[in-house]
């Protein structure tokens, strides 16, 4: 009976040791589940965290780094072996010790379980000045416990830097848009309808911002010969700009305008801008005007001058036959009676003589410049410098007796009409030869300086000079500040030069002081 008692007492506790056991191995067998779920989801995690394209950070309480994707890697230039494990100040040479960063990790997500958006702003030493988004949020390891943070690193450098320049664009456009002188109204592209429509078009056409918004372009009196509208609009996404020329537009007040209108495609609206011609259009018809009466002046102009240049050859004509008749005459009573005249009869006939060859050179001298401002200017590189040399020796020539000093600058070359430019210095060297005629140790120099970019050329004698307060006086016609008895001339030669050099589009002017000497200087304009 005892025996049977402990049997069944032995039996009572296998089946407990039994129960345990199931219950234990039950207990190993969820364990090890609950593990190998754990791992399963830790790697579909990382995977998901992985493939996202901005940089992520999974940091534990004491903000130590526990892992991080490969897009933190590349963006900013990081290894596993000096991020995982460190902490997050420490990072990259202590470069994400940033303040905004630790009022967010510190401050901000304690109290709260998410955070969305946080900006930071932070130049780094390695990848340079970075704008960064921040998101954060506090996790728990669902099978471990463990309390995490997840952070999500948006790098908006770039945007922000285009959001920037977009935001300075618009701004711009804005300013343009309410200062512009033009009337600009923007078009939706659908039906027309006006959306917006600057000062300036209320100070045109007289219709308020108002009055013009939800309006089409007919009823601000802007008719446009443009067809069907969306057909434009077409056009307009095509070509970026379309113009109509010479628009007339009606007023809110019923004046019309005359106007350049253009459209301009600003992708999801049309610009219209109204630009006001009529006053540039009434000034181009005076223009045309002036211009018409201005050809009629010139053909009276050419006229006239035809005609005096008629009658000064008739004149010449005229004046050198008996001029001729007057120097024949005298000079055969010279010759054939000289030994019958008194000394006074031959001295009369030698005055008509001399006077006779005055005027024919007078006569010559004014046809000479009737000609200059009819003649046709052939510019080539005429060499200055040779045509004073050979106007030095013609002068020597002709006065053998004489010792004057000459100084001619070497490789002076202008472009210009060579045969007026030896007219030019023909007569400013002859000046200059005939008024150091009474002067000691007589200087002429021909030369050339610079003023201002442009070459001034000048010819220079220590001669009588002149009183400066006659310097503009002596390149007047026939006006001689010296009597024929001093210097013989006709006073036409400075009237001469000054004609040729302002027919070249340059200067003439003279210094000088009386017993100094004289300094005659010239410009020639380059064409």
């Amino acid at each position: 009976m005892k025996d049977d008692n402990e049997i069944k007492q032995l039996v009572i506790e296998l089946t407990e040791l039994r129960s345990q056991n199931a219950e234990l191995k039950k207990s190993i067998t969820s364990s090890i589940s609950a593990e190998l779920a754990a791992e399963e989801v830790s790697r579909y995690a990382e995977s998901i965290v992985e493939t996202v394209r901005e940089p992520l950070l999974v940091l534990d309480v004491d903000l130590k780094i526990i892992s991080a994707n490969r897009n933190f890697y590349r963006t900013f230039k990081a290894t596993p072996g000096e991020t995982i494990g460190s902490f997050i100040y420490d990072l990259g040479n202590k470069q994400w010790d940033i303040p905004k960063l630790r009022e967010l990790l510190e401050e901000v997500l304690p109290k709260q379980e998410t955070f969305d958006d946080f900006e930071v702003d932070h130049n780094f030493q390695d990848i340079g000045h970075k704008i960064m988004l921040l998101n954060a949020r506090r996790i728990s390891q669902k099978y471990t416990g463990a309390k995490m943070i997840l952070l999500a690193i948006e790098d908006i450098t770039e945007p922000k830097r285009l959001e920037n320049l977009l935001t300075e664009s618009e701004e711009r456009y804005r300013r343009l848009f309410e200062t512009a002188s033009d009337a600009i109204v923007l078009l939706e592209k659908r039906e027309g309808e006006i959306t917006h429509a600057n000062p300036a078009t209320e100070k045109m056409l007289g219709y308020t911002k108002e009055e013009c918004i939800g309006n089409k372009l007919p009823g601000i009196g802007v008719i446009l010969d443009m067809g069907d509208f969306q057909t434009t609009i077409q056009n307009l996404n095509k070509c970026g700009i379309l113009n109509y020329d010479d628009v007339q537009v009606k007023t809110k007040s019923g004046q019309h305008l005359d106007t350049d209108i253009y459209l301009v495609d600003r992708a999801r609206l049309a610009q219209c801008n109204i630009r006001d011609i009529t006053e540039r259009k009434q000034t181009a018809n005076e223009i045309m005007k002036l211009n018409e009466e201005l050809k009629e002046h010139v053909i009276q102009l050419q006229t006239i001058n035809n005609e005096l240049e008629a009658f000064i050859y008739s004149i010449a004509h005229d004046l050198r036959q008996p001029l001729r008749t007057m120097s024949v005459f005298a000079k055969a009573l010279v010759e054939r009676h000289a030994d019958s005249l008194d000394r006074q009869a031959n001295d009369y006939l030698a005055r008509i003589g001399r006077s006779a060859t005055k005027m024919n050179q007078l006569i010559a001298d004014l046809l000479s410049l009737s000609r200059i401002s009819r003649q046709e200017i052939v510019r080539t590189s005429v060499d200055l410098s040779t045509l004073a040399l050979v106007n030095i020796a013609e002068l020597r020539e002709a006065s053998p007796d004489r010792s004057v000093a000459v100084a001619i600058a070497e490789g002076l070359f202008a472009i210009a009409d060579q045969h007026l430019m030896d007219l030019v210095l023909s007569n400013l060297i002859g000046n200059a030869w005939k008024f150091t005629s009474k002067t000691e140790n007589a200087r002429i120099e021909f030369g050339a300086t610079e003023d201002d970019g442009k070459t001034v050329y000048y010819v220079r004698d220590n001669g009588v000079g002149f009183d400066p307060e006659y310097a503009d006086k002596m390149f007047r016609p026939f006006h001689r500040l010296h009597s024929n008895a001093e210097f013989e001339g006709t006073g036409i030669g400075l009237t001469i030069v000054e004609r040729i050099v302002h027919y070249h589009g340059g200067k003439l002017w003279a210094e000088g002081e009386v017993d100094k000497g004289a300094t005659f200087y010239f410009t020639l304009t380059r064409r």
